[in-house]
C-alpha cells in the first residue's frame, strides 16, 4: 500500500508541474493578445484538452517510473 501511494503521488506531481510549465507560459505569451472573451474561451478549451492529456501523461509516466523500479537497472 504504500507503494501504491508514492505512485499516486508521483502522478500527482507530475500532473501539476506539466500544468504550472503550461499555465506559465501560456500565461505570459499568449495572454497579453487575448481579449477577456479569447481569454475564458481559451481557459475552457484548456480544461477541456489540457488538463486531460496531463493526467494521461502523468499515469503514464507514473507506469514507466513503476515498471523500472520493478525490474531494475540492469
Amino acid at each position: 500500500m504504500k507503494t501504491f501511494l508514492i505512485y499516486v503521488v508521483l502522478a500527482v506531481i507530475t500532473f501539476t508541474i506539466n500544468f504550472a510549465i503550461f499555465n506559465y507560459s501560456f500565461n505570459l505569451q499568449a495572454t497579453p493578445f487575448l481579449h477577456e472573451e479569447q481569454r475564458v474561451e481559451s481557459g475552457l478549451l484548456m480544461l477541456k484538452t489540457t488538463l486531460p492529456a496531463y493526467a494521461v501523461s502523468s499515469i503514464i509516466l507514473t507506469i514507466v517510473f513503476y515498471l523500472i523500479a520493478k525490474r531494475g537497472f540492469r
